[in-house]
Parts: C-alpha cells; structure tokens; sequence
C-alpha cells in the first residue's frame, strides 16, 4: 500500500513543481502524481462569479472521484502525489493523505507568477484577485492540524527537507 502526499497551496505557488520533483526523487518507485484540476465538475454545474466559471470554489471539483482515484493509486503505486488549490478541504480526501505539505508565497510573488500563466486568455485582474482571496477561504490547512510541512515557495524547494518529510 503506497504513501498519500497531498500538497496545496494558491494557484502558481509551485504544488505541481513540487509534485515532480517528488517524483523525480524516486525513479526506481512508482509514484502517480494527482492534479485536483483534472477531477473539475461539469462546467455547467459550477457556480458562476460576474458571469465567469467560478473554478476557485469546493463546488466546482468531483471530490468523490479524486478520493477514489486516490483509494485505487494508493493500492498500486509506491507513492501517491494528489496536489491542488483545495486538496485540504474535503475531509474525506485529507483523511487520505499521510504527509500534508502546504506552500505559501506573497501576494506579489503570486501576481507576478500569474501573469506568466497562458492557460486563461483574458483573465480579468478582478478574477485573479478572486483566485487570491478565495484561497484564504478554501485552500487552506485547517489551523488545528498538526503534522502539515508549510515551506515557502517564493525560491527553489528544499529537497533534503522535503524528502526528510516524507520518508519520516
């Protein structure tokens, strides 16, 4: 049965960077690395803001597919990465995970990153000040839970300490 690492974190704080290095510390393991934005809702079922999908909200995931997902990697790979904005918000989903890493990075750090994301076209500054603030609201650890790794992603990762984390 392989180990559940869920890393979160506001868009662009670098969780999928993470992921692979993750991965690529383990090349003789089977590791699956999970990216929560492949398990999105319908985009007709998810919520609107101003007339746009609203992607930053709990509604707009299939939370009970990445759990299963999760449950059927668990089973058949050394190492399972499940990373994404609202990977800690589903009770359900964090149950799963054996180590919890969050990144953090500033709010300059993040609008200085987002502009360098080319998957939106014409991403209005109103909605990547939502995408901001609703992390605060969604994407976060709950405060009561101890054992969560919080590293800064504002410069390159420190691997040894990572991979002390998850090997502990």
């Amino acid at each position: 049965m392989g180990k559940v690492i869920g890393i979160g974190g506001v868009s662009r704080a670098g969780k999928t960077s993470l992921a692979q290095h993750i991965s690529d510390w383990f090349p003789n393991d089977n590791v699956k690395i999970l990216h929560q934005d492949d398990f999105v809702n319908p985009i007709q079922t998810i919520p609107l803001i101003k007339g746009q999908t609203d992607w930053e909200r709990p509604e707009s995931l299939d939370f009970d597919s990445f759990r299963d997902t999760i449950l059927w990697d668990k089973e058949n790979y050394d190492y399972v990465v499940a990373e994404g904005l609202m990977v800690f918000w589903n009770p359900e989903v964090f149950s799963l995970f054996d180590k919890k890493i969050f990144i953090e990075i500033s709010k300059p750090t993040f609008l200085s990153r987002k502009t360098l994301d080319s998957r939106w076209e014409n991403e209005p500054s109103w909605y990547i000040e939502h995408i901001w603030n609703t992390h605060f609201v969604f994407g976060r650890v709950p405060k009561e839970l101890k054992n969560v790794l919080c590293m800064s992603g504002e410069n390159q990762f420190i691997s040894e300490l990572v991979r002390n984390y998850i090997l502990d």
